[in-house]
């Protein structure tokens, strides 16, 4: 059974596109991982924005704040393990 993507072919293209970058700031280190992350993050969201969140996750999350927060989270992170799984 495969895997279903999290991502559209342009998201996953725009990812693999940044692999490059990523493991030049993967030697460097610490701050330079923080810089490049917090750049891909950005970019990321600025092109492919997040949904709106529901009703049902600001109902588990408790505040239409920490919906957002764990949303932003969860796709960041998938960011993160596409380019550590995929480098």
């Amino acid at each position: 059974m495969t895997r279903h993507a999290w991502t559209t072919d342009d998201q996953k293209e725009w990812l693999e596109s940044q692999k490059a970058a990523f493991v030049a700031a993967k030697q460097k280190g610490g701050a330079a991982m923080k810089e490049f992350y917090r750049g891909v993050f950005k970019k990321f969201q600025e092109k492919w924005p997040i949904a709106a969140i529901t009703d049902d996750e600001i109902t588990v999350a408790g505040t239409t704040e920490l919906a957002a927060k764990i949303r932003r989270e969860k796709y960041d992170k998938a960011c993160l393990l596409f380019l550590c799984c995929q480098a």
